[in-house]
C-alpha cells in the first residue's frame, strides 16, 4: 500500500474513535442528569408526602379522641339503660346519633387531599361504620319501646313529630342490637388499618388507639337479647299514656266581655260581643312518655234552647241549633299545642253551650282530664235604623232598597205587619221585595237587639199598579 494512502487510512481511523468516544462521554452524562432527576424527584415526592400525612394525622387526631369519648359515654349509656327514663334515653340516643354522624362528616372532610395509602379512606370508613351503629341502635331501641326522635332544638314547632321506628318484637330487636356489634367491629377493623398505613408511610404520622367493640359483651348475640329482654321489662321504661285537655288555656273568638253582673242561674255564662260566628282554640299536652298520634279535639256548640225566630222570612239570618267541628293532632312525650278549630257559626242574642273533648288514641291513665263546657251567650246587636227607602212608593212587588245601618244580623222586614222577602247587601243595604198592601205602612227591620224606630223615612205608600 502506497505511503500516502496508509496516512489516509489512519487519520479516518483516528476521527471515528474520538467520534466514538465522545459519544460515550455525551451517553454517560445524559444517564447521570437522568439519574440525578429521578433522585431529586423522589426526594421532593417523599417530602411533599411526609407533609401531607403529618398534616392529616393533625386534623384526624381531634377526632379520633373525640370519637374515644363519645365510646365511653356509649358503654355507660348500655349500662344504664333499663333504669333510664323514656325521655332521658330518647335524649341519649339522639345525641350520640347526631355527635357519631358528625364525626364521620369530619373524617370524610379530613380525607381529602388523602394522605399515603388508604389511611384517610379506611379512618372515614370506620367513622361511619360508628355512625351506622349509633342509627341501628336508636332504631333497635325506639322499635322495641315505641319511641321517636325528639325534635330538634330550634327546628319549627309543629303538630306532627318525627315518626317512630316500625315496632319490633323482643328477639327482632335482639337480632338489631347485634347488628350493632357487628357494624362496631368491622369499624375497629378498618381503624386500625388506616392507623398502621400511615404509621408505616413516609410520615410514620401517629393516630391514638381507638376501639368500640371488644369491650363488653352487651352487644354480642347473648348480650343482646338480654338487653332488649331488661329494656322491656323496665319499669321506668313502661309506657305511660296521658294526653289532657289545658282547661285554663280555653280561648274564645271573640273574646267576652268583663261581666258586670252577679251569679247567673244555671252557673257563670261568657257574653260575647255580637258577632255571627265563635271561634275556639284550646291547648292539648301529652303529660305521658310516649308519642301520640291521631289525637282528635272536637268542638260541639248547641243552642240553649232559644227557637229561631218566628215569621222569619227568607234571606233572614239564622245559625244551626247545633253544629260540631274536630281536628287532628299528634305529640311528642311532654309537649303541648295550641289547636284553634274551624268558626262555628251562631246568632246575636242567643246562648249557647259550647263542649270540647279530646280523644286519645289510646285510654289515658286514670284522672286525665280531657273534656270541658263553658256557656256563652251572643249579645245582641243594636237595633237597626231605617234611613231611606228607594223607592219610597209603588204596588205590592215592588224591589224596594232599604238604606240605613244595623243589617248584619237581620230577622225580618216588615210592611206594617206583612212580613217581605229580603236580602242583606251590607250593613246599610238590604234589597226586599215589598208584599201585597194598601195605604201607608212604617216600614220596620228587626234584629235580635229590636225593631228600627218609626221615623218618616221608613214610610212606604202603596199606589195602585
Amino acid at each position: 500500500m502506497p505511503p500516502t494512502v496508509r496516512r489516509r487510512r489512519r487519520r479516518r481511523l483516528s476521527r471515528a474513535g474520538a467520534l466514538a468516544v465522545a459519544g460515550a462521554l455525551v451517553g454517560a452524562l445524559a444517564l447521570a442528569a437522568l439519574v440525578g432527576g429521578l433522585l431529586r424527584e423522589h426526594s421532593q415526592s417523599s417530602g411533599y408526602e411526609r407533609a401531607l400525612d403529618r398534616s392529616y394525622a393533625a386534623q384526624a387526631r381531634p377526632i379520633v379522641e373525640e370519637s374515644n369519648r363519645l365510646e365511653v359515654k356509649l358503654r355507660a349509656m348500655l349500662r344504664s339503660m333499663p333504669r333510664q327514663t323514656r325521655t332521658s334515653l330518647e335524649l341519649g340516643l339522639d345525641t350520640l346519633v347526631r355527635s357519631a354522624s358528625s364525626l364521620a362528616e369530619e373524617a370524610a372532610t379530613a380525607a381529602f387531599p388523602p394522605p399515603s395509602g388508604s389511611a384517610g379512606a379506611d379512618v372515614a370508613a370506620a367513622m361511619a361504620d360508628r355512625a351506622d351503629a349509633a342509627r341501628v341502635l336508636r332504631s333497635a331501641v325506639d322499635g322495641l319501646l315505641g319511641m321517636a326522635p325528639l325534635p330538634v332544638a330550634g327546628a319549627p314547632v309543629t303538630s306532627t313529630p318525627e315518626t317512630p321506628a316500625q315496632r319490633l318484637s323482643v328477639p327482632a330487636a335482639a337480632a338489631e342490637l347485634a347488628k350493632v356489634g357487628l357494624l362496631l367491629a368491622e369499624g375497629d377493623r378498618s381503624y386500625a388499618e388506616g392507623r398502621r398505613v400511615l404509621r408505616l408511610a413516609p410520615g410514620h404520622a401517629l393516630l391514638p388507639a381507638s376501639a368500640w367493640s371488644g369491650r363488653s359483651t352487651v352487644l354480642s348475640t347473648g348480650g343482646a337479647l338480654a338487653l332488649a329482654n331488661a329494656l322491656m321489662g323496665s319499669p321506668s321504661l313502661a309506657a305511660v299514656h296521658r294526653v289532657e285537655l289545658v282547661t285554663h288555656a280555653l280561648a274564645l273568638t271573640p273574646a267576652p266581655v268583663p261581666s258586670t253582673g252577679g251569679a247567673t242561674p244555671g252557673g257563670p255564662v261568657a257574653v260575647l260581643p255580637p258577632t255571627g260566628r265563635i271561634g275556639l282554640s284550646v291547648v292539648v299536652a301529652n303529660d305521658g312518655n310516649v308519642t301520640e298520634r291521631g289525637i282528635v279535639v272536637r268542638v260541639s256548640l248547641r243552642s240553649a234552647g232559644q227557637p229561631a225566630a218566628t215569621g222569619s222570612a227568607a234571606g233572614a239570618v239564622t245559625g244551626a241549633e247545633h253544629s260540631e267541628t274536630s281536628s287532628h293532632v299528634a305529640l311528642s312525650p311532654g309537649s303541648s299545642i295550641s289547636v284553634t278549630l274551624p268558626a262555628i257559626p251562631v246568632v246575636p242574642g242567643r246562648r249557647y253551650t259550647i263542649a270540647v273533648s279530646v280523644d286519645p288514641p289510646i285510654p289515658d291513665t286514670q284522672g286525665a282530664v280531657t273534656s270541658d263546657a263553658v256557656s256563652v251567650r251572643v249579645a245582641p246587636p243594636a237595633s237597626p235604623t231605617v234611613g231611606q227607602l228607594l223607592p219610597a212608593k209603588g204596588p205590592g212587588g215592588t224591589g224596594v232598597t232599604i238604606l240605613g245601618s244595623g243589617f248584619t244580623w237581620v230577622r225580618t222586614v216588615t210592611f206594617g205587619h206583612t212580613a217581605a222577602r229580603f236580602r242583606v247587601v251590607s250593613s246599610a243595604q238590604i234589597t226586599v221585595v215589598a208584599p201585597p198592601g194598601s195605604g201607608t205602612v212604617v216600614v220596620h227591620v228587626t234584629n235580635a237587639g229590636g225593631s228600627s224606630a218609626s221615623t218618616p223615612a221608613d214610610l212606604f205608600r202603596y199606589r195602585r199598579s
